[in-house]
């Protein structure tokens, strides 16, 4: 049960921060990104001289760590949220 709630607590920091920390500036000629603390995806918008070969860009090992340092994080809130709660109902 420690899992899925450890798992749920990622997901939900993972898509809070995608949505509240990504820039989406294609509509405008600019550029979007996504990644907090690290950059792991980009697409270039606009026009470009000369021309992209592709306009994505894609970085896994910076998703990895994302990811790992997002894991650190919800890991701690599980412990100080449900120990908390254990340690009051006994």
């Amino acid at each position: 049960m420690k899992i899925i709630r450890l798992l749920i607590i990622l997901i939900v920091l993972f898509l809070l921060t995608i949505l509240a920390l990504s820039t989406f500036n294609s509509p405008s000629d600019g550029n979007d990104s996504f990644g907090f603390p690290f950059t792991f995806y980009t697409y270039l918008g606009g026009k470009r001289s000369p021309e992209p070969l592709t306009r994505h860009d894609l970085n896994i090992s910076m998703l990895v760590l994302d990811i790992l340092i997002l894991a650190t994080v919800s890991f701690i809130l599980e412990n100080l949220l449900f120990r908390s709660k254990n340690k009051s109902g006994a």
